[in-house]
């Protein structure tokens, strides 16, 4: 039997239930924007268990179609205008990579949106504002340490699960931070004085929407599997064991003689 292509890889029914969660926790404020009167809401947790959950691609669009219509529903989140919800696509996709341990996709990810900021002249004069992409670094390599040997979301230690899932969630949040940053200075332009600002105050930000990432995703993780619902890299442990070749059917005996 043939493996599932990758977009199938999770019921597109569970992805439609993650993108409504996705929407609706839209709605629940976090804490505000520093400079733009927007807010962050709780579904920024909720878009790196995307890629998590059911891996890059199809959990950039959960993430991307969730964050969208979360854009319609709570138009006080939206800072970017319609586009905003590929940067949750980007986070998604850089989350989903991680999960699937291949941990230079996120960090090439980060690289490139950090090189591209430096190619703006708004970006050299707040140089100091892509330090901030170290925390993702830090936690890239935290977590290639740590799934070296074995893979931590698959681990029975729940200690060991839960700090898996938040170096993956890192990744893919300061994905996202590095492509709003982006964002940002295309639409607004903003002087140096405001990116220093809060350059002290989005370590924190994303290191709080990674631990709310990582206290809901742990229970899912383990719940999730035990009602027929694979998530995370279990969904490709069931792909394989449908991958075992079909038995062949044993010949059927013929005589040779004929009766008169």
């Amino acid at each position: 039997m043939k493996r599932k292509p990758i977009l199938i890889s999770a019921h597109p029914a569970v992805l439609a239930v993650w993108a409504s969660l996705t929407a609706v926790a839209s709605l629940l404020p976090a804490f505000p924007i520093v400079g733009t009167g927007v807010t962050f809401s709780i579904g920024n947790c909720l878009i790196p268990l995307a890629g998590i959950f059911f891996g890059p691609v199809a959990g950039a669009i959960a993430a991307g179609v969730g964050s969208f219509i979360g854009q319609l529903l709570a138009p006080h989140t939206v800072l970017f205008g319609p586009l905003q919800f590929t940067i949750a696509m980007m986070g998604a996709f850089g989350a989903g990579y991680a999960m699937q341990r291949k941990w230079l996709v996120p960090a090439l990810m980060i690289g490139l949106l950090g090189g591209i900021w430096y190619l703006l002249p708004n970006g050299r004069a707040a140089w100091a504002t892509p330090l901030l992409y170290l925390l993702g670094f830090a936690f890239i390599i935290l977590g290639w340490i740590n799934s070296r040997k074995d893979d931590p979301l698959l681990s029975t230690n729940r200690g060991k699960m839960a700090w898996g899932i938040l170096c993956c969630s890192v990744a893919g949040i300061v994905v996202t931070q590095a492509m709003g940053n982006l964002w940002a200075m295309l639409f607004f332009e903003l002087p140096p004085a405001i990116w220093n600002t809060t350059l002290p105050i989005a370590p924190i930000e994303r290191m709080l929407f990674s631990l709310g990432a990582m206290i809901i995703g742990t229970p899912l993780l383990i719940g999730l599997p035990k009602i027929s619902i694979p998530v995370g890299p279990i969904m490709y442990q069931k792909e394989n064991e449908t991958d075992e070749p079909e038995p062949l059917e044993a010949p059927v005996k013929q005589d040779s003689e004929t009766k008169p």
